[in-house]
C-alpha cells in the first residue's frame, strides 16, 4: 500500500503519537517532511584495517574479538571498558566509557563491524566509543556502502531515523516532480523521485554528488527566480514619476565639502536612471565612512524638487536621528521640510505629523521600521531609500515601496561583497560602489596583539579619553559562558576596577531598543567614555571623537566584521587605532587577523573572508525572505550561480511560468515568496 506525501507521519510503520511527537521537535508531521529531512553528513562503510585507520575521522573496522571484556572505574568516578579485539594483523581495543554492562554482551572469537574513530595510544590501536554491529545480525541487515548521518534531537537515534526514511522512500507516492522536463534533459539533472534516494541513500559516490546537484540547482534557481521577479516586474513598467529636472548644482554648492570621483560616479548612476523610462531599482555600496548618506540627500533633493515626497528608513532609533539631522542640515536651506517618525511620540503629536504627511506638508521622512505601519500615508511618494538594507526583510522594503505610486528605489549597504556575488545576490537591483574615502579621512592603524599587552592596550585606552577622545571595547558574549571567552558584562565590571576614574558604559543585544539608543546618545554626548560591547556596535552612528578601537578575542569574529567594527573609528580627522587583542596561538587565526592589518580594502577583506570561512550572515540570504539553503553556496556554486542566473531571466522574459509544464515550479516558488 501506498501512502500520499501529504499524510500524516504516523502512517509510517512503527511511529505511534510517542515518535511522531518526537519527531515533530524536527519539523517532521508528514511523509513528505520525512523525505525532505536530508542528511547533515555521509560515513563511507567501505572496511578499513587499523592501519587504515585516520586518527579523528571514524571508520568502519571488521574485527574478531580475542578475549573477555574487563572493566575498571577510575578515580573520578568514570567506567571504562576495554574489549580485546584483532583486525587479523594487528591487536587493540575497543574503548567504551560508563557502559559496564558491554563486558557481557561479547564473547571470545565474535565478529563484529566497528564504527568509530581509531588512534595509537602507546603503540596499542584504540576505537573509542564505537557503534557495533554483530556479524551474525549483518545477514539480517542490509548495510549500506555509504551511510547517512542524520540531526537528531532528545530521544531520536540514527538507526531510528535511518529506518522511517528507508520506510517512507519505499511506500511513498504523489510526490509531484517541481522541475519541468526540458530543464531536467537539458541540464542531465537526476529526477526529484531518484535525488530523494541517492540523497538518503546513494548507490554510490557519483550519485550522490549528482542528488546534490539536482538540489543545488532548484535552490539557485529558485532564489534567482525570487530576486529577479521585482525587477522584472518593475522593469516592465513605464516611469509614472516623471522628473522634469535633474539641476542639483544649488544643492552641491550648498554642502561645505567637494564630492569624491566615487561619489560623482554614483550620481551619475542615480540621475541616468531618474531621465531613464523605467523605475530605479538601486544598490549603493560604500565601505565604511565612504559618505553614503550625502548620495541619499542629493537624490532626495531631486525628488521633492520635482514635487515628489522622499522616505528614508533606518534599521535603530538612533542612527534614524542622525540622518534626521543630517538630512535636516543639508536639505532645509532649499524650504525642504524634514521631519522624523520615533517610536515613542505621544498620539498627539504623532496624529499630528501624519496628517501633515498625508497632505503633503512633510516632504522627507525619515525612520525605523515604524514607517511601515498601515497608518503611514503618503501624498505623492516617490523615492525611497532604505539604509543598512541587510538589516530589513525583503518583505518590510516592499511594505515601504507599496505606500508609494511606483517609486524609485535606492537600498544602502556597508556591507562591502564581492561583485559577482553581489550580482548574484542583488541581481533584482542595479549596483554602484563608492570606492573612494572623502578627504581628511586617516587611516585607522591596525595592531594583533596578544594576551600578554592588554594592560598595555588599556593604558593606552586611557590616555586616548584624557585628549578628550572615546573609545569602544568590543567582547564576543554578553555574559559568563563555557567557552571562557571575554564576556561583556564580567569585562565592563573588570575595567570599572581598573579604572574607577573613567565613566565606562555597557552595551548589547539582549538590552531593549530604547536602552541601547540611549547608551548610544551618552556616548555621543561624551557623558559615557568607553563603550564596552557586543557587535550591535558593528553598524551604527557616527562618533567623530571615537578614535580607538579594541576588539577582545578578535580570533572569533569574521574579517568583514572587524572591517565593519574598524569603521566605526577614524571618522574624523583625528588619528585613530584599532587593536585586536588575540589569545589563539593558531598559525592560520594570527594569519588571518594579520592579512587584516595590512589590508584597508572592503571589497578584498569580503573576498578574503569567503575564501576562509564561506559564505557568512553577512550576505544577508536569509534576509531576502526566502529560505536558508540546505545545499547551495555561493562561493563553491558560482558556475551552477550563474547558469540559474540566466535560466530565470530567460523562464521570466518569455513568460515560461505561465505554461502548464511549469505549473510545480511556479508553485514551488509561491512557497517561498509571494509572486
Amino acid at each position: 500500500m501506498f501512502m500520499d506525501v501529504s499524510s500524516d507521519v504516523k502512517n509510517i510503520k512503527g511511529i505511534g503519537p510517542a515518535r511522531a511527537k518526537q519527531l515533530s521537535k524536527l519539523g517532521i508531521y508528514t511523509i513528505r517532511d520525512v523525505l525532505f529531512y536530508f542528511p547533515r553528513d555521509y560515513q563511507d562503510m567501505s572496511p578499513l584495517t587499523f592501519k587504515q585507520g585516520t586518527e579523528d575521522e571514524t571508520g568502519v573496522f571488521p574485527c574478531i574479538v580475542t578475549g573477555s571484556a574487563v572493566s575498571r572505574k577510575t578515580r573520578t568516578g568514570i567506567y571504562i571498558t576495554k574489549l580485546p579485539i584483532t583486525d587479523g594483523q594487528n591487536k587493540g581495543y575497543a574503548v567504551f566509557f560508563n557502559q559496564p554492562f558491554v563486558e557481557k554482551s561479547f564473547y571470545p572469537n565474535q565478529r563484529l563491524l566497528l564504527i568509530g574513530k581509531i588512534k595509537k595510544n602507546f603503540g596499542v590501536y584504540e576505537i573509542s566509543s564505537p557503534e557495533w554491529i554483530k556479524f551474525e545480525k549483518v545477514s539480517n541487515i542490509k548495510i549500506e556502502r555509504i551511510r547517512p548521518i542524520y540531526p537528531l534531537s532528545k530521544g531520536i537515534s540514527q538507526n531510528f531515523i535511518r529506518n522511517t526514511v528507508k520506510n517512507a522512500i519505499e511506500k511513498f507516492s504523489g510526490l509531484e516532480e517541481t522541475l519541468p522536463n526540458d530543464i531536467l534533459s537539458r541540464y542531465n539533472l537526476l529526477s526529484l523521485e531518484e535525488a530523494i534516494k541517492n540523497i538518503h541513500f546513494p548507490q554510490n559516490f557519483r550519485m550522490l554528488e549528482k542528488a546534490r546537484e539536482r538540489f543545488i540547482f532548484e535552490e539557485l534557481l529558485l532564489f534567482q527566480l525570487g530576486v529577479n521577479l521585482s525587477r522584472y516586474y518593475s522593469k516592465s513598467e513605464k516611469r509614472k514619476n516623471v522628473y522634469n529636472t535633474i539641476d542639483l548644482e544649488p544643492f552641491l554648492s550648498g554642502i561645505p565639502f567637494t564630492l569624491t570621483s566615487g561619489q560623482e560616479k554614483v550620481l551619475k548612476d542615480i540621475i541616468k536612471d531618474l531621465k531613464s523610462e523605467y523605475i530605479m531599482s538601486r544598490l549603493i555600496q560604500g565601505d565604511v565612512g565612504s559618505g553614503k548618506t550625502v548620495i541619499a540627500c542629493a537624490a532626495l533633493y531631486l525628488s521633492v524638487k520635482n514635487g515628489f515626497q522622499g522616505v528614508m528608513m533606518a534599521p535603530t532609533e538612533i542612527l534614524a536621528e542622525q540622518h534626521y539631522n543630517t538630512l535636516k542640515r543639508f536639505l532645509s536651506p532649499f524650504d525642504i521640510n524634514v521631519d522624523m517618525l520615533k517610536g515613542g511620540l505621544a498620539e498627539k503629536e504623532r496624529k499630528k505629523l501624519l496628517l501633515k504627511l498625508k497632505n503633503g506638508t512633510v516632504d522627507v521622512l525619515v525612520g525605523t521600521h515604524a514607517i511601515i505601519q498601515e497608518d503611514v500615508e503618503f501624498k505623492k511618494l516617490g523615492m525611497v531609500i532604505t539604509d543598512e538594507q541587510h538589516r530589513f526583510g525583503v518583505k518590510q522594503r516592499e511594505n515601504l515601496v507599496k505606500k508609494g505610486h511606483c517609486p524609485d528605489v535606492i537600498v544602502m549597504s556597508a556591507t562591502p561583497i564581492p561583485r559577482t556575488i553581489a550580482m548574484a545576490l542583488y541581481s533584482d537591483l542595479d549596483i554602484s560602489v563608492i570606492d573612494t574615502l572623502p578627504a581628511g579621512r586617516q587611516k585607522v592603524d591596525t595592531y594583533v596583539v596578544n594576551d600578554s599587552m592588554r594592560k598595555r592596550i588599556y593604558d593606552f585606552m586611557a590616555s586616548e579619553v584624557k585628549k578628550g577622545h572615546l573609545v569602544y571595547v568590543v567582547c564576543p558574549a554578553v555574559e559568563e559562558n563555557e567557552l571562557e571567552i571575554i564576556n561583556v558584562e564580567q569585562h565592563t565590571a573588570y575595567l570599572r576596577q581598573e579604572y574607577p576614574y573613567l565613566q565606562i558604559g555597557m552595551l548589547h543585544g539582549k538590552m531593549k531598543q530604547d536602552e541601547k539608543d540611549k547608551m548610544l546618545n551618552r556616548f555621543l554626548l561624551k557623558k559615557i567614555q568607553v563603550l564596552v560591547a557586543t557587535t550591535v556596535v558593528e553598524v551604527g552612528v557616527d562618533v567623530p571623537l571615537a578614535t580607538l578601537m579594541i576588539v577582545e578575542n578578535a580570533e572569533r569574529f569574521g574579517l568583514a566584521q572587524l572591517h565593519q567594527l574598524r569603521g566605526r573609528v577614524g571618522r574624523s580627522s583625528l588619528k585613530s587605532y584599532c587593536i585586536l587583542i588575540s589569545g589563539s596561538n593558531q598559525g592560520t587565526a594570527r594569519e588571518r587577523l594579520n592579512y587584516l592589518m595590512n589590508c584597508y580594502d572592503g571589497f578584498k577583506i569580503s573576498q578574503k573572508d569567503l575564501e576562509l570561512r564561506g559564505p557568512g550572515e553577512f550576505l544577508g540570504v536569509k534576509q531576502h525572505g526566502f529560505f536558508e539553503f540546505k545545499f547551495a553556496s555561493f562561493i563553491d556554486n558560482i558556475e551552477i550561480l550563474k547558469t540559474t542566473q540566466k535560466l530565470a531571466n530567460q523562464i521570466l522574459e518569455k513568460k515560461y511560468l505561465l505554461l502548464p509544464e511549469y505549473k510545480n515550479l511556479k508553485k514551488s516558488l509561491e512557497t517561498k515568496i509571494c509572486i
